[in-house]
């Protein structure tokens, strides 16, 4: 059971600190008095929402209201008063309260009335009458008629209003400054009403003042009952438990009394209270009832009828219809503040683990825990006022306070317990070795302590120390001048070092940031394995370097091997095309040496005839035909081929009309072309003239018709159509070359310009053809090309040159 209990204790352990730390406090801050006009507002409050209650038909108010000053004066006559009082008697009420200072006669004539009234004075035992007993402003309080104090009765008329003016205490006697104690008017009209119910005030602890009247039991009140700080008190003072004033009796007018003009029997065995209501008089208070927001605010009260109602409580009290207001002890006011702070304490701290609710996009998102805390604040409002309704007034906002007080102490703690533990969390899984250091250079300690970081210096011993005192000179000094450059900067420090730890080195990184006023983090990092990953592959970067430049060697020789490959497979072809005309000729000119040789003999033998002549003279002119046909041929070939061969080995720019250069290029590829069925054409505007590098163009025209020729009709049973357009735009030159074969996959459309890809690698293709054409016309001829595919459709290149490309342009 015991250990039991420990694990909880030990679990709400935060709650144990929260808790009594909150409720202290807030009743420091009650206790200094900041609370009260808080708690009397919702005093206040409270009354004004109780619900309406009837009339007290024990109590008659004779009222003295304005149209009654206006006809009879003010102050009323004597001769008016003992009317009044005649006409009051006459019913036999139990007590009469004559709410009037009446310490000096006001004569109507000759002073006739007054010896009348003090006979009834006399002859009335059941007449209370009313001083002053506390001063006034002035100093001095009012005196009550000579007969009637001579007869003892009389009784004091005084009311304690709060700070703000307010009456919500009900003071029952006093002693005046004879130390003579003096029933209130309210008491003493209460006690005088109960005698004929056989109630009778007991006294049950005199020490303490603790009465009995009938059913009721009075304390009197103390300076720091209920929501009162240090209230001065003056005689026996208890707090109110007023009616609703709202038509709380049974009212007559001084003018209805005199004309008769009253019910039958009114006055007959009930409490009369006679008293001025009128406007113009000074005799009104303000009472819980008045000047609200919430509640149901009535005017002020006038002195009559606030005398009449505390009379109404009393014997309510004392008959057991309505209960005394009291107030807890100090110490259950003190455990039901810590129960509400206690109550949202742990609601806060289950709910630490709880897993946030899933809202739908309609959900109005009000946290659950805000709606559980509010749901305890009005379970304390309405718990408070049923309490206020059975007769005890409690603290209120005490409580609230220490409920809010709690949750947001709680929360708060949460979250930065959370945070901590975030924090704890991040630092024990950095594999950095992480101390404060202030900016004297005086050590603090490590902040991840929880980390597996091995440490060079022991961390507890070495707190308080200097840093000099721990490292070596040379190291601390190093540390010294950069936490010095921190604070001055407040920019984060970076630097490396190589130390020597038990004979083996050790390279590190450290960081130094601000982490406070004169204080700085530092974060070291051993970066032995990152220096000697860095070393590695500095090693790997300098082979591969090698290995790179080997590569572009090689790439090199090849790109120049499929220069001069496509050279000798032009130098075949022109060899083999001229080969042709070369063989007619060489035929031409043995038949006409064979005519020739026959003619001679002929003519040495003096054998010529006129029909021998004409058929020699008819073969030398064929022949002669023939090899100047073949010969023409041959020399146009033949320097087709060396304007080509002569710009492809040339670095030198020259003008030249694209058409026309196309065209020549084309003628030299007859040889590739003759054997296949296709068809190629150029077309455009044959005024076209570039200032550029011919052998670069005449290499980019070879390899887009070798390519077609290679992969462009594979499989396919066509005629193909071979095209290239020459337009201008601008200083540029636009030649759009185009065939109908069976296109480009679009996945290997990207990769068509990179070095060594081919799909034709099993019939011996290179992979440069189209990656020396992007390059001669991206890098020598500073054009652009762009490549257009689709399976089945063909294949286009749009080739973008400019006009003239400037003199300094180097060809590569």
């Amino acid at each position: 059971m015991w250990s039991i209990l420990k694990k909880s204790i030990w679990k709400y352990k935060e709650l144990w600190v929260i808790i009594p730390m909150t409720t202290g406090i807030l009743l420091g801050i009650r206790f200094l008095g900041l609370l009260q006009p808080l708690e009397l507002s919702l005093y206040d409050l409270f009354f004004q929402w109780r619900p309406s209650e009837p009339i007290d038909n024990r109590i008659v108010i004779v009222a003295i209201n304005e149209s009654d000053i206006q006809k009879f004066g003010y102050p009323i006559d004597d001769d008016t008063l003992v009317n009044l009082l005649k006409a009051v008697k006459q019913q036999e009420p139990r007590v009469i309260g004559l709410d009037l200072y009446r310490d000096l006669p006001v004569p109507k004539k000759n002073n006739s009335g007054y010896q009348e009234l003090l006979s009834i004075y006399t002859s009335t035992p059941n007449l209370i009458g009313i001083r002053k007993a506390i001063a006034n402003r002035e100093g001095d309080g009012v005196a009550a008629s000579a007969i009637l104090e001579k007869l003892n009765q009389f009784a004091a008329n005084d009311l304690p209003p709060d700070r703000d003016g307010k009456i919500r205490r009900v003071l029952l006697s006093l002693k005046d400054k004879q130390g003579k104690t003096i029933t209130s008017l309210s008491a003493a009209l209460a006690l005088q009403y109960l005698k004929a119910e056989n109630i009778k005030l007991e006294v049950l602890d005199s020490q303490k003042q603790q009465y009995k009247l009938g059913k009721a039991i009075f304390s009197p009140m103390e300076e720091n009952d209920g929501g009162y700080v240090r209230q001065s008190l003056g005689g026996y003072q208890i707090l109110s438990n007023f009616r609703n004033f709202q038509d709380g009796f049974l009212v007559v007018s001084l003018t209805q009394i005199l004309n008769g003009d009253i019910p039958q029997d009114i006055f007959r065995d009930r409490l009369v209270l006679i008293g001025i209501t009128a406007e113009s008089n000074t005799d009104y208070f303000i009472t819980p009832y008045n000047s609200t927001v919430l509640g149901n605010s009535f005017p002020v009260t006038s002195g009559v009828t606030l005398h009449a109602n505390i009379a109404s409580q009393l014997i309510a009290n004392a008959l057991g219809e309505r209960p005394v207001l009291r107030v807890w002890s100090k110490p259950i006011e003190t455990l039901w503040i810590a129960i509400w702070s206690l109550a949202s304490g742990l609601l806060c701290w289950s709910r630490r683990h709880a897993k946030p609710p899933k809202w739908s996009k309609f959900t109005f998102r009000i946290p659950r825990l805000a709606l559980e805390i509010t749901g305890l604040g009005t379970s304390l409002l309405i718990a408070s006022y049923i309490l206020f309704l059975q007769g005890w007034w409690i603290p209120v906002f005490p409580a609230f306070f220490a409920l809010f007080t709690s949750t947001m102490v709680i929360t708060s703690y949460k979250a930065l317990s959370a945070g901590e533990a975030r924090r704890r969390a991040i630092f024990s899984v950095i594999p950095d070795l992480m101390f404060n250091v202030n900016g004297d250079g005086i050590y603090l300690g490590q902040v991840n302590f929880d980390s597996s970081v091995e440490l060079l210096y022991p961390d507890i011993e070495n707190i308080g120390k200097h840093l000099s005192q721990i490292l070596p000179q040379e190291l601390s000094d190093r540390h010294l001048f950069y936490i010095h450059q921190a604070i001055s900067t407040g920019e984060l420090q970076t630097y490396e070092h190589c130390i020597c730890v038990d004979g083996k080195y050790r390279d590190e990184e450290i960081r130094i940031v601000v982490s406070g006023a004169n204080e700085v983090l530092f974060t070291i990092r051993d970066i032995s394995d990152r220096k000697r990953a860095e070393l590695a592959i500095h090693k790997k970067n300098a082979e591969l370097a090698k290995t790179l430049d080997e590569l572009k060697a090689t790439q090199k020789q090849l790109v120049e091997s499929e220069k001069y490959a496509s050279l000798g497979s032009m130098v075949a072809g022109i060899a083999h095309e001229v080969n042709t005309p070369i063989g007619n000729s060489l035929m031409a000119a043995s038949i006409l040496e064979n005519a020739t040789n026959k003619f001679n003999a002929s003519f040495n033998r003096g054998e010529l005839k006129k029909s021998s002549l004409q058929a020699y003279l008819e073969k030398a002119k064929s022949s002669s035909e023939i090899l100047s046909a073949n010969l023409h041929r041959a020399a146009e070939l033949i320097q087709n081929f060396k304007q080509v061969a002569v710009d492809r080995s040339s670095l030198e720019q020259r003008s030249f009309a694209v058409k026309d250069y196309i065209e020549k290029i084309l003628t030299s590829l007859e040889p590739q072309l003759k054997y296949t069925p296709h068809q190629v054409i150029v077309q455009g505007n044959a005024n076209i003239t570039m200032q550029s590098y011919p052998g670069a163009l005449s290499q980019i025209v070879t390899n887009l018709v070798i390519n077609s020729l290679t992969h462009a009709y594979q499989g396919l049973d066509k005629v193909g159509l071979l095209q290239f357009t020459i337009t201008q735009q601008g200083d540029k030159a636009i030649i759009i070359y185009s065939d109908d074969g069976i296109g480009i996959a679009n996945e290997n459309l990207a990769k068509i310009f990179e070095p060594f890809f081919t799909t034709a690698r099993d019939k011996g293709g290179s992979g440069l053809g189209l990656h020396i054409i992007y390059n001669l016309v991206t890098q020598n001829l500073q054009g652009t090309i762009l490549c257009e595919s689709e399976m089945g459709m063909g294949t286009k290149f749009t080739i973008a040159l400019p006009i003239r490309l400037p003199h300094s342009t180097t060809l590569n």
